[in-house]
């Protein structure tokens, strides 16, 4: 197999670990069908666990994932002239590195090749590691698509967009590759190469779904608003394209047919953007009687909704809807990037509940100018809109957003420190992203422990004010409760919240069960 595509293994210091749920990758299976569409062929290799009792305990931290004796064996036998790995997420770039340690010391010509948003976003400190050969940066279909064509043919580097990479020791970034202007080119993503039902979580791991089994969509790229604390820019700029509304459906009616889906959960940064597409989407999905359940948990733009689209939302399938509402205070929301009527958010959440849709809103507190009547403006219009859950997200100021630099400004946080150095210890930037989404920062008037008693008062206010609510007037839940499946999915919805709620007052302070693994069934260091 000349190309190698690796979803890596993640690993976290003991103190903090947790097992996340493993999800599809995505990205790796759209490189691969869109590899297929021009008969390169390409395998990916799974170095995560499905099960938490799989760890691995190796010095000070767990890994949930293989061990590099198989890793090792994978490399041997596969004999690779290309490894692709993705590396999406900061926290653990660190593992990243590692696999491209252990591949490298099997054979030093492999080569190496990083894409996501970690990648996209850090290229320049990422190719001073002797083990990366190259980053495809952005959207990664076309670029590692003539990478591999170059490669494999001993090319030039030179002429390939979208790519940097090292040469006589010094880093070159290529001109950005083109984008796709039309997403519909682009295969769906190729699931069968994979072991697809592992993905599916048990039911009692993924508490929140109406129904089972779920699986990921994703039905746009991008988003063309400019709030102040978002990274996705850095993978596809200021860009937002949509896939057309009978390709997205053909997935959707392909994941219900030939995997036995029933629940969609689309992952789109911004997807209802084009209010004609979003429409003809939810059209499509009637008219084919196609029945699916669907959410919308990264946030919808409140402003692209109408009662009309929230109609057919409901028609199609969709039962329950996340608002990106990020402040109450109207001045902190111009600053963060969403100048937006907090009076037609109201409208529209009082009108999905009204329809039987359940409604989340994300709120985000810590903004680096934001005083104590912002953060109170955050909390009272959470818990007076009408919405039947909230999140109250510390701020994390992440290097590639634009609020880091008034951080830096104000001499709140300043890391270039660490990307400066010449060999930057990635474990190290880990208890940093750790600390920042744990913790917050110091803001001009918060102290981040004041920030972190806030967060806690704005869930238990949040949470005590929505039970009373609903206590003393019951019947705003009679509008969701359409059919016996509402009525199940509400009475676990009222379990989980009652949990939340006893944790949160936990009158006799018994401790809380997380799920996290069983002590003793982690496996021994095999390093």
């Amino acid at each position: 197999m000349d190309i190698l595509l690796i979803n890596p293994y993640y690993s976290q210091r003991k103190e903090y670990h947790s097992f996340i749920v493993p999800a599809p990758p995505l990205a790796l299976l759209y490189l691969t069908g869109y590899l297929r569409k021009y008969n390169v062929d390409c395998k990916i290799c799974e170095f995560g666990v499905f099960d938490p009792s799989d760890a691995i305990n190796i010095g000070e931290r767990v890994r949930f994932g293989i061990s590099d004796e198989e890793i090792k064996k994978i490399i041997k036998k596969e004999n690779p002239k290309i490894v692709g790995i993705t590396s999406m997420y900061s926290i653990y770039y660190a593992d990243v590195v590692d696999i491209a340690k252990t591949i490298k010391k099997i054979n030093n010509d492999i080569k190496i090749v990083l894409g996501g948003n970690h990648a996209s976003s850090y290229y320049p400190y990422i190719l001073k590691n002797q083990n990366i050969d190259i980053v495809v940066i952005g959207e990664g279909e076309r670029a590692f698509l003539d990478l591999c064509n170059v490669l494999l043919n001993n090319g030039a580097l030179k002429n390939i967009k979208g790519i940097a990479y090292k040469e006589n020791g010094n880093i070159i970034k290529n001109e950005p590759a083109e984008v796709f202007s039309n997403l519909d080119e682009i295969p769906f993503p190729a699931r069968d190469s994979i072991d697809f039902k592992k993905y599916i979580p048990p039911r009692h791991m993924v508490p929140y779904l109406m129904r089972y089994p779920a699986a990921t969509i994703i039905t746009s790229r991008g988003c063309p608003g400019k709030c102040v604390y978002c990274t996705v820019k850095a993978v596809w700029g200021r860009t937002w394209r949509g896939r057309g509304a009978k390709n997205v459906v053909d997935e959707i009616e392909m994941l219900v047919h030939d995997y036995g889906i029933k629940e969609i959960v689309v992952l789109d940064d911004s997807a209802s953007i084009n209010k004609q597409r979003w429409s003809d989407i939810c059209d499509e999905i009637i008219n084919r009687k196609i029945d699916i359940k669907w959410s919308t948990p990264n946030g919808i733009a409140h402003w692209t909704l109408d009662k009309n689209i929230l109609d057919k939302m409901k028609k199609a399938g969709c039962y329950r809807v996340t608002f990106g509402i990020e402040s109450g205070n109207a001045e902190t929301r111009k600053f963060l990037g969403k100048p937006y009527s907090l009076q037609q958010a109201k409208e529209m959440l009082k009108y999905a509940n009204k329809i039987g849709m359940w409604t989340i809103c994300t709120n985000i507190l810590g903004f680096p100018y934001e005083k104590e009547d912002s953060i109170r403006d955050t909390i009272n219009f959470a818990k007076k809109c009408g919405t039947d859950f909230a999140t109250f997200y510390l701020l994390i100021p992440q290097p590639t957003s634009d609020v880091y630099g008034y951080f830096k400004k104000e001499n709140l946080l300043n890391l270039d420190a660490f990307f400066e150095n010449e060999n930057p210890d990635w474990y190290e930037f880990e208890k940093i992203n750790y600390i920042l989404s744990e913790t917050g920062t110091d803001t001009m008037f918060f102290k981040k422990e004041e920030l972190r008693r806030l967060q806690k008062n704005a869930y238990r206010s949040f949470i005590i004010y929505r039970f009373l609510s609903y206590a003393f007037v019951p019947w705003k839940i009679l509008h969701k409760l359409n059919s016996w499946e509402d009525f199940l999915y509400c009475m676990k919805l009222f379990k989980n919240g009652a949990l939340i709620l006893f944790r949160l007052l936990n009158p006799f302070k018994i401790g809380t069960v997380h799920f996290l693994y069983k002590k003793g069934h982690v496996k021994k260091d095999t390093k």
